[in-house]
């Protein structure tokens, strides 16, 4: 996609956020998202790391703008400025972490409080791999998500499981909105930069990818 494309309003432009407590592999399903594979060697994100795709959605080209924030609490209010204009959000804890658990509605309500009420999140039990391991129930962390009006999936950064069904169950539910007017694209700090997407079918599938940073750091 070149800028002209973008300025023609041929696709569609979602900024989207990665939340949640330090260590529960935030960067980790970020990296997997962008290039298709694990990280091995990772460390604590410091402030903010950056990654994009192109994806079809529904037929439609959808660019994400993915903004990886750092868990650490020294870091919350650095990261907190990232949050304005956000249009969906990966809210993330570790299954196998209840700590990582406990902590998920402070970090829904700065979500809600600093992005928008209207932002679309999607609730990620990571390191499904690591069922063994559990600490949190799916049952439990279902609830959650249904009391708090969120989508629900388990991923695991490690195999990929469900990890680009997350990205994508997210950018679906707000093209969903935008198309029953719920969702404004013209309002400011709605985290949608919008063009006329029917104009062209999308034509780059899974596997586009444009980073500015390839380093992923849980």
């Amino acid at each position: 996609l070149s800028e002209t494309d973008f300025q023609e309003g041929r696709y569609f432009l979602f900024k989207f956020l990665v939340i949640g407590s330090a260590g529960a592999g935030k960067s980790c399903l970020l990296h997997q998202f962008i290039e298709n594979k694990f990280k091995q060697d990772s460390n604590h994100t410091i402030g903010v790391e950056f990654g994009s795709r192109v994806v079809n959605v529904a037929g439609k080209t959808v660019k994400l703008q993915i903004w990886d924030t750092a868990g650490q609490e020294r870091f919350r209010s650095v990261t907190r400025s990232y949050y304005r204009g956000a249009a969906g959000a990966l809210l993330v804890y570790d299954i196998t972490s209840r700590e990582t658990y406990n902590t998920l509605t402070n970090w829904l309500t700065d979500a809600r409080t600093l992005a928008s009420p209207n932002i679309v999140i999607i609730l990620c039990g990571n390191k499904k791999d690591l069922d063994a391991d559990r600490e949190v129930t799916f049952l439990e962390a279902s609830r959650f998500a249904q009391e708090n009006e969120l989508m629900f999936l388990e991923t695991s950064a490690l195999t990929g499981e469900n990890v680009e069904e997350a990205f994508l169950k997210c950018a679906r539910n707000i093209l969903n909105k935008i198309d029953s007017g719920e969702l404004d694209p013209e309002r400011m700090g709605s985290g949608i930069q919008y063009g006329d997407a029917s104009l062209r079918q999308p034509r780059q599938p899974r596997g586009t990818t444009t980073q500015s940073k390839q380093q992923c750091n849980c």
